[in-house]
């Protein structure tokens, strides 16, 4: 079979596939033929000076089953995460543990997207608690953790300010959002949109801690899922992924996702020999929404 590797340390460039023998489930894993999974930016910069295999998001049919392994049988469709990060690759062993079945009703794309970014905006949720009537600001409103977090504020009642470029103010405003232009003069154009800022949720770093506690939120309502020195020296909260509550939260955003309560945009698909295509676009950082590669497509 097919799988991703990286082990020659120059960027995309040393992203390459490799023909490697067929997984076998061992006790208490699941063998998994992958039909999607989602490039992740945090992958982005350990492709220099490490061998990194990148890829941990997964959406597939179990093939087989090994020894001790509950609730799964050949044939389920699945989505979890690998902790191994070796899920580019057309067929992966996974433990069943990290699995959670795939409501019908949600694409494949959707699925094999849904784990570690999605599931940072809900880590970031969680973090700061947003409440009905309250006003949460959240700073790269229209990307992959920001317009999850967005979307999941609005559902718990909360008024979700959205710092994004203004090339993004349409998307925002169709899913209830209010836009407001990042960067230089930020801080006063929050202030004019909203007399109030009761929780605020960073994913960009480079500051915003720092804004938010100047807009008056309280030490324990802001959430970093990038800054962690930031959130170490102001004592605010760094949750995210790993913070969301595992497969029970990732099933929580599949039902949700299934239904269309929560939007996952999927920008662009690439057969896993696309894979540095795949990787250059999601550097480029062009595109709003994730960046999918299908395994099983090797044209």
């Amino acid at each position: 079979m097919k799988a991703v590797r990286y082990d020659r340390f120059s960027g995309i460039d040393g992203i390459y596939l490799a023909d490697v023998p067929e997984p076998v489930a061992g006790p208490g894993e699941v063998v998994v033929r992958v039909e999607a999974g989602a490039l992740n930016p945090g992958a982005l910069p350990a492709l220099h000076g490490s061998s990194y295999t990148p890829g941990r998001d997964l959406a597939g049919e179990v093939v087989a089953v090994g020894a001790d392994v509950l609730g799964f049988t050949v044939g389920d469709a699945v989505l979890g995460r690998l902790q191994s990060w070796d899920a580019h690759a057309q067929f992966v062993a996974i433990p069943a543990v990290q699995l959670v079945s795939k409501p019908q009703a949600l694409s494949w794309d959707v699925a094999g997207s849904l784990y570690t970014t999605p599931m940072a905006g809900l880590g970031a949720i969680r973090a700061v608690e947003p409440r009905p009537g309250e006003t949460i600001v959240i700073s790269g409103a229209s990307g992959g953790v920001g317009f999850t977090a967005a979307q999941l504020a609005l559902r718990a009642g909360a008024t979700v300010i959205g710092l994004t470029s203004d090339a993004h103010f349409d998307l925002l405003r169709q899913h209830g959002i209010q836009p407001v232009q990042y960067g230089d003069g930020e801080q006063e154009r929050i202030l004019a949109a909203t007399d109030r800022a009761d929780a605020f949720i960073d994913t960009v770093g480079g500051g915003y801690i720092d804004l938010a506690i100047n807009l008056g939120v309280p030490i324990d309502r802001i959430d970093t899922v990038v800054d962690y020195r930031g959130a170490k020296e102001k004592g605010v909260k760094s949750f995210g992924t790993t913070d969301a509550g595992g497969p029970p939260a990732l099933a929580e955003l599949a039902a949700l996702a299934a239904t269309g309560d929560l939007h996952i945009p999927i920008a662009a698909t690439y057969p896993l020999t696309a894979v540095r295509d795949a990787y250059q676009a999601l550097a480029d950082r062009k595109t709003h929404g994730r960046i999918v590669l299908h395994p099983q497509d090797l044209v």
